[in-house]
């Protein structure tokens, strides 16, 4: 215990203490935040539980509620890490069991995020921490997927966590910011495996740090201009090698060095799994099975070398954490493993968790790479990035040039992080929308760090006056006589000659204005009018879209945010089969035909009001199929019960089970077809029709289902049209 008491007493006082002092001496600033919060938290508990569950949120929910009835949770990779179904049963057992409640922990993450960029103030100055948060707020994904059941959002805090503790510990080298990353790595295993990325990046990032400054270091420090190419090598090698004997007796490691000691030593057995990437087909060597219900295990032989191997990795990793600094590392891998272990044991209840997640975590995810989840084409994020997260994704590649040849570490770190990012999910086979949360975080910061320093030394009354005011209203004249000179014509009319004079003459007359006021006004200046204009103009159109796609089309597949999304028919039918139970007196008895997952969602939605069974229909019914009163069958086994039901339950009622956006639209796209669309007018059009008013020229596509009732009143109901 005296490990961890005087730690914890210091870091929890210096935190209380700096609470108050902050909010006193920043009385503006903490206004802003708590308005912000505010309504952030509004956007993200509104009407929270209406949309439809999606398949992976009921799955979520529903084992949730197992844990909290009582009947445990053993931990599955297939569902990802245990941490978010041990914080929903313990939601439901203080809020009660609602597609509310269901959400509600994924919404106050959403809240938490905001207030992260404060982990890292000093680094981002206070306005572009403010902004950070703001953008964090209003982003359409972060938006979208903090009122999502999926652990996503709960990994964007872990790892804007991991990130604040390594800066803070790069600046200061106070151990308890280890002690702190060490905590947070803990709780992003226990989330999701996409952690295995967040490693690699810091760590690739640190590694290039050690090899610039040590190359740099030798270089200036020995003279090795004007040698050959031979003594140059063996004198760079002589001394790397001198530099490796220090580091393995631990002398004078950097910051860099103590960070990844840390990192990989505590999380090391964790990365033994990753072996199964070498796993040969057809061999009797299972390393990671890749069919059966323990995919990712191993098996036969395969299990006595996971077994060697994870005592190998963390032998290893105990040896050199304990040689580096046995205190210090003793605390961070306990900080570690506690929670870890308690997380994925479901605090002791499934001892197998251990295992599971060791191996199994990292060996699932690598057998399911040929799978290739979501069979998205390469360039998906890029297309969701442009449609959803316009404004960080502008904001940052301006930061690539702003930055290019400041020597600021930071800045040039959260570029990195951006690029890496967005470079390892593009690689990775499985590509799905709710990991756009991850590639839209570091570019988040990064907009926040370059809008910040940009507008740094501006204030408020200095902008109120009239050449500024004309300048910004060049700026959207301009933007307006473009706007309409791009479409003029294309409204089905043939257009008035007059008119585009007058559209050309317009748009030259404003370019006349920015020449005039650039001549009597610093160009820079000028520039930093019209860039902070159009970036307003951009976060009114992101505010736009994260509302239609939250608030309007949350399960309605015209976004492509919207993944395979459960219709709006199921919680209605739902509640219709619910007030069966009111009727009657009687819990109704309910058929749900498995064919294709489709007792997903619907476990969920009767877990508590039908007596429910998930056999699967096809050529061999069930024999108590007639004794149900309400049966729930996929559409292509309508033929094969049609004629078996008609005299009970009549013709049935088709409905929409789960819908999808028409990913055909996209997925053939070529640079060609780019360049075409690009001379192609009517093209603009469509391409205008859906970024603002998500206008399809396509049908969406369905998967369906028919719903049967025994008792002739119940059928008459309406659903969503099908057309």
């Amino acid at each position: 215990m005296n490990l961890f008491t005087g730690f914890y007493n210091r870091s929890f006082s210096n935190s209380i203490v700096k609470i108050p002092r902050f909010l006193k001496n920043n009385k503006i600033e903490a206004s802003g935040y708590f308005l912000l919060i505010i309504f952030a938290g509004i956007m993200r508990f509104w009407d929270l539980g209406s949309r439809a569950l999606h398949h992976d949120e009921s799955l979520h929910a529903y084992f949730s509620w197992q844990l909290f009835a009582g009947n445990g949770y053993i931990h599955n990779p297939m569902m990802h890490g245990p941490l978010q179904f041990e914080l929903n049963a313990a939601l439901f057992y203080i809020f009660g069991v609602t597609d509310f409640t269901a959400r509600s922990i994924y919404a106050a993450f959403g809240i938490l995020l905001i207030l992260c960029p404060l982990l890292l103030r000093e680094k981002l100055g206070k306005l572009g921490c403010f902004i950070a948060a703001v953008l964090l707020a209003f982003s359409p994904a972060m938006l979208y997927f903090s009122r999502f059941a999926r652990n996503d959002i709960l990994m964007a805090v872990w790892t804007f966590a991991l990130i604040a503790f390594l800066w803070r510990y790069l600046d200061s080298g106070k151990n308890k910011y280890l002690y702190g990353a060490a905590i947070s790595l803990a709780l992003s295993f226990s989330s999701k495996e996409s952690t295995y990325f967040t490693v690699a990046i810091i760590s690739i990032y640190l590694v290039l740090v050690l090899i610039h400054r040590n190359i740099y270091l030798i270089y200036k420090q020995n003279n090795i201009y004007g040698m050959t190419i031979l003594n140059a090598f063996l004198r760079v090698n002589a001394i790397l090698y001198q530099k490796l004997c220090k580091f393995r007796l631990f002398q004078n490691v950097s910051r860099e060095a103590t960070f990844l000691i840390v990192l990989w030593t505590t999380s090391l057995p964790l990365w033994a799994g990753f072996i199964s990437i070498f796993q040969i087909a057809g061999s009797n060597l299972v390393l990671a099975s890749e069919i059966g219900p323990n995919i990712g295990s191993p098996s036969g032989g395969g299990l006595v070398i996971a077994g060697i191997l994870i005592a190998v990795c963390f032998l290893a990793g105990s040896i050199i954490g304990l040689r580096w600094n046995w205190k210090v590392w003793l605390k961070c891998a306990l900080l570690f493993y506690i929670p870890w272990i308690l997380f994925h044991t479901t605090f002791f209840d499934n001892i197998n968790g251990i295992g599971s997640g060791l191996w199994q975590s990292l060996g699932y995810w690598i057998a399911q790479q040929g799978e290739s989840r979501g069979n998205q084409p390469s360039y998906y994020y890029l297309l969701i990035t442009l449609l959803y997260e316009f404004l960080p994704l502008s904001v940052s590649l301006a930061a690539v040039i702003y930055y290019f040849k400041k020597k600021e570490a930071f800045a040039k770190f959260l570029i990195f992080w951006c690029m890496a990012t967005f470079l390892m999910y593009t690689i990775a086979s499985e590509k799905m929308p709710w990991l756009l949360v991850h590639i839209t975080l570091p570019m988040i910061v990064l907009s926040g760090k370059l809008l910040g320093d940009y507008l740094k030394n501006e204030t408020i009354l200095k902008w109120i006056n009239l050449k500024n005011g004309l300048l910004i209203l060049l700026t959207l004249s301009f933007i307006f006589f473009l706007w309409r000179l791009a479409f003029f014509g294309l409204d089905g009319n043939p257009g008035d000659l007059w008119m585009l004079a007058l559209l050309i003459f317009g748009a030259i007359l404003v370019l006349f204005g920015f020449g005039y006021l650039a001549r009597v006004n610093p160009y820079k200046h000028c520039l930093k009018i019209v860039s902070v204009t159009l970036i307003l103009i951009l976060f009114g159109l992101t505010i736009r879209s994260g509302f239609i796609v939250t608030y309007k089309n949350g399960d309605t597949p015209v976004e492509m945010l919207v993944y395979t999304q459960t219709s709006p028919d199921v919680p209605q039918l739902a509640k219709l089969i619910s007030t069966i139970g009111l009727k009657t007196g009687n819990t109704p008895t309910v058929d749900v035909d498995s064919t294709s997952g489709f007792q997903w969602p619907w476990a969920w939605y009767l877990r508590d009001i039908a007596l429910a069974g998930y056999p699967q229909y096809g050529q061999h019914l069930p024999s108590s199929m007639l004794e149900q009163q309400v049966l729930i069958i996929h559409s292509q086994n309508k033929l094969a019960i049609q004629e078996p039901v008609k005299e009970k339950y009549g013709e049935g009622q088709r409905f929409r089970h789960r819908w999808w956006f028409p990913e055909h639209t996209y997925r053939d796209l070529s640079l060609k077809k780019i360049v075409i669309s690009i001379f192609d007018r009517a093209a603009w059009i469509r391409a205008k029709d859906y970024f603002l008013y998500r206008d399809l020229d396509h049908k969406l596509s369905s998967e369906d289902a028919y719903v049967y009732f025994d008792d002739f009143e119940m059928r008459k109901f309406s659903l969503l049209e099908l057309e």
